[in-house]
């Protein structure tokens, strides 16, 4: 029987991926199974995949043919997964030796259908742990209700999926364990509110045993084009979830909160854009934003700092001057 199923999407990460791989080999054990998926790598990681994946033991390599994005990469690996719980690894991410039998024993005593962690943020030689939000450790918690409060960080607000581990048969049971396919980025963001506004029970401990590079020049978090707005279509779909929830009304505010100052942070970096992507940015966040229960935004807008809310009613005006034209 197969305990943990970790799904490690790679793409292009030809510089870090050796010490992805060794993590897994300290952490393997006969109940764990490894799934690489190589997202048609061309930088040559594929090589070193075909070359080191079949040393480490529970081991399978996926690549491929085309690029499809981090959400189908990831769906992939969940669609060959095995195991009773699963996790994720990013391929220039790594773990401590032993972390994960030590996950999977926190998971099996609480019962929960998902368990957060903390992790390691890495600033090349420095390392920061970073914990997980304010809430009672290793106890069984009602996701619902550590989603707000709409003016704090709170685990909606920690999309990182690498930083926990899952039940998988009770994720496909609520029908929240496949990615949105056509996201490619904040696909996270979206796949967490699924998970809490289906599932029934979720746990934290203080496990630190992920390490996460930060400011790595090939992350998608970097990459100035279209596909940083993504974060608008999947907040769509937040909401469309939000809308058939008996608790979405109240919980809106949250993710309206979320939206406007995830807005307001890519109109602060618009400047890093091509001319295209700034031009949609500007567009389809003014169309968003007018298209959204109007309550909601207002009501969230009273509650945000006055530098934020200036610039995203310039933003809607300026959105209605040109349609008026």
């Amino acid at each position: 029987m197969v305990t943990l199923s970790v799904i490690v999407a790679m793409c292009d990460v030809r510089d870090f991926c050796r010490t992805t791989l060794k993590s897994l080999a300290l952490n393997a054990r006969e109940d764990f199974e490894f799934i690489v998926v190589d997202d048609a790598s061309v930088d040559g990681t594929s090589e070193i995949l075909r070359e080191a994946v079949p040393g480490i033991p529970g081991a399978v390599l996926i690549r491929n043919e085309r690029n499809m994005g981090i959400s189908a990469t990831r769906n992939i690996g969940l669609a060959a997964a095995r195991g009773r719980f699963f996790t994720f690894l990013d391929g220039d991410d790594w773990y401590a030796p032993g972390y994960l039998a030590e996950l999977v024993g926190w998971m099996s005593q609480s019962g929960v259908d998902f368990l957060r962690t903390g992790h390691v943020r890495v600033y090349g030689r420095k390392r920061k742990i970073h914990m997980p939000p304010l809430a009672p450790r290793a106890l069984p918690l009602d996701p619902l209700d550590y989603m707000g409060p709409v003016d704090a960080s709170t685990f909606i607000d920690y999309p990182s999926v690498w930083a926990g581990i899952y039940d998988r048969e009770r994720l496909r049971a609520a029908g929240a364990l496949f990615f949105e396919e056509s996201l490619r980025t904040a696909e996270d963001r979206h796949w967490f509110y699924q998970l809490h506004l289906r599932t029934r029970s979720f746990g934290v401990v203080d496990l630190h045993g992920v390490f996460y590079r930060r400011d790595v020049s090939t992350s998608l978090t970097r990459i100035p084009d279209e596909r940083q707005l993504d974060f608008l279509p999947a907040f769509r779909l937040v909401f469309d979830e939000l809308g058939r929830h008996p608790r979405g009304y109240e919980l809106s505010f949250k993710a309206m909160r979320t939206l406007c100052a995830l807005i307001v942070i890519h109109l602060n970096r618009a400047g890093d854009y091509d001319e295209l992507t700034r031009g949609l940015l500007l567009e389809r966040s003014a169309q968003m934003l007018l298209a959204l229960p109007q309550d909601i935004l207002e009501g969230t807008l009273a509650g945000m700092d006055s530098a934020r809310v200036n610039k995203l009613r310039a933003l809607m005006s300026q959105h209605q001057g040109a349609a008026a034209r």
